[in-house]
């Protein structure tokens, strides 16, 4: 009898390993890789072969992930076995017509409302008469209205559709909180309201989940606790879940509350709460209808607490697991005593971020090392204990004009709301400097603050950013397409990139690959991807890419200064 051949596995794996019988066996696409790429072993459907590299980049965590690929092939990649790990990609059809045509009405409708949302803003910072401003609120009004309804209709559509694809990566559950915050603050300052983000102590700094989802939840109920506030606050908060290892998001407000027979149906869609609230709102209800549906899709729960006249409180539960600390967190070199006089909110918030850095707060501002005040407190109470204390003053965005008349007073240093824990513990420690007052004056002159790369197509958004970004003190350069920003950053570095995503010639993803496979610091520059429809796909893509945050359309100015000053910060200290 003839002798049969050796086992394939033989023929390609000097050293067979567990993993290269499953891969090739697998009924779909399947590759093992060593932890350089190279591919070991491989399925008959994948299209690779031995020896080959594969399509993707392995993430830098030892933990199971899914990668999305050039093509668009999304990777599931297992935990290392002895060095290798087993890559298998899900099978994806096509977007069909109405997705696609979702997708296309949704970014030309986002682009020109960021024109005339961050126009309308631009305009509220010039010297204008109180019937002008009038008007430029109500633009500005009307077209956050409209971007609400569009926001709604969009994401219900895909969810009617079966569309709720969900994505599993490590994130930062602060960054979450905060991105959240920071988006939602111009509407809540702008109705009179505290915004805040709180991170409970005791949750994992790095979770894995869905962040696109998460924040999509996030800000359909901190949006609206904001419509239906009157007075006060609203705060987002994250902690661990209870009873079993997960993720807890709450949304309090101190808003009318929910009555007690309109609570049944308040995840219906199309829904209100009253016929008052349709009234009032303007809005079609379907902001709760999505949480819910996005909640259920996560396997979690999502509840009401609330007292007739006084606020309400939402809960999302979700299953989720702690991943491993990106880097080892830094102990304070000694204890910090910290006084507060803030709005409820926000002192909430700062008092969670010293908790979780090592803060002590104390009641007496003259006991303190630094005093952190409200810049709506009397200037006189301010200029008391500036002139006494290392103090920060906290600022809404639109108070930027004022931080020279706060350093007139003696003040140390300022703040923007909301505050962000980073940045709370940064001015902190610039503050206590012997000299601080170099660091925190406003920059104003072009080119102080750092300098910016605008890539848009579209004119009238890049007018917008250009405008925005020099008065905040960067010199600013702007490209029309992705190749046009290739060539820009050749002749000259920058501190931070805004990468409009759609564009001719060669769209801001492919530009961004193509920056971060430059040789020296211009490839770690920081790319900040602008887009008009964002979805988990398109996440799991940019991050790919190389994009070092994603931001949808429309922006506004302040929420624009805002990313570029983090990211020239974050830049200049890796320069260093």
């Amino acid at each position: 009898m003839k002798p049969q051949a050796a086992p394939a596995i033989a023929a390609n794996d000097a050293a067979p390993h567990p993993l290269s019988a499953i891969a090739r066996s697998w009924p779909g696409a399947a590759l093992v890789v060593d932890a350089a790429g190279v591919v070991i072993a491989a399925s008959s459907l994948s299209g690779f072969t031995k020896g080959m590299c594969a399509p993707f980049s392995l993430p830098s965590a030892d933990i199971a992930s899914q990668i999305v690929d050039e093509a668009g092939r999304r990777w599931r990649v297992s935990e290392p076995i002895d060095g290798r790990r087993l890559a298998t990609s899900e099978t994806r059809e096509e977007p069909d017509a109405a997705h696609r045509f979702t997708a296309a009405v949704s970014h030309e409708i986002r682009t020109p409302l960021n024109g005339i949302l961050g126009m309308a803003a631009l305009l509220e910072e010039t010297d204008l008469t109180p019937e002008q401003r009038d008007y430029a609120n109500a633009i500005r009004k009307s077209g956050s209205r409209l971007l609400d309804l569009l926001n709604n209709v969009l994401d219900y559509s895909r969810m009617e559709a079966g569309d709720i694809p969900l994505d599993e990566a490590a994130f930062d559950t602060s960054d979450l909180v905060q991105d959240v915050a920071e988006l939602l603050a111009p509407r809540a300052h702008a109705a009179g309201l505290d915004i805040a983000g709180l991170v409970h102590p005791d949750l994992a700094r790095r979770m894995i989940g869905d962040a696109g989802r998460l924040r999509q939840i996030l800000f359909n109920l901190a949006g609206n606790a904001i419509k239906f506030t009157a007075s006060g606050a609203v705060l987002i908060e994250a902690r661990p879940a209870s009873g079993s290892e997960g993720l807890a998001l709450v949304v309090r407000d101190t808003g009318a509350g929910v009555p007690e027979q309109a609570r049944a149906r308040l995840f219906d869609a199309f829904s209100q709460a009253s016929a008052a609230d349709v009234r009032r709102d303007g809005g079609v209800g379907l902001g709760l209808a999505i949480v819910a549906r996005l909640v259920e899709a996560m396997k979690g729960r999502v509840a009401l607490q609330s007292a007739y006249g006084h606020g309400a409180m939402f809960v999302v539960e979700l299953p989720m697991k702690s991943a491993p600390e990106s880097e080892p967190q830094v102990e304070p070199h000694r204890t910090l005593h910290v006084a507060l006089d803030l709005p409820p909110a926000t002192a909430l918030a700062s008092m969670a971020a010293l908790g979780r850095e090592g803060g002590c707060l104390v009641a007496d501002w003259k006991a303190a090392d630094v005093v952190i005040l409200d810049a709506a407190l009397p200037p006189a109470h301010i200029e008391m204990i500036a002139r006494a204390k290392r103090t920060l003053v906290v600022l809404r965005p639109s108070d930027r004009g004022r931080i020279e008349s706060f350093k007139q007073m003696g003040c140390a240093g300022y703040l923007i709301r909301p505050l962000r824990a980073a940045s709370l513990r940064e001015r902190i420690g610039v503050s206590l400097q012997d000299n601080p007052s170099e660091e925190t004056a406003p920059a104003r002159k072009s080119g102080e603050a750092g300098s910016a790369l605008i890539a848009d197509d579209n004119a009238v958004n890049a007018l917008l950013a250009r405008s925005a970004l020099t008065a905040a003190g960067f010199r600013v350069d702007t490209a029309g397409t992705g190749a046009e920003a290739l060539e820009r950053l050749g002749e000259r570095d920058y501190s931070v990139i805004f990468m409009d995503i759609r564009m001719p010639v060669m769209d801001g993803l492919e530009a961004t690959r193509r920056i971060r496979r430059l040789e020296g610091p211009a490839s770690q520059t920081p790319i900040v991807a602008l887009t008009a429809d964002i979805d988990p796909e398109l996440e799991a893509r940019a991050r790919e890419a190389g994009v070092s945050q994603l931001a949808a359309k429309p922006i506004d100015p302040p929420r624009l200064r805002q990313l570029a000053e983090r990211w020239a910060r974050r830049n200049a200290k890796v320069r260093q």
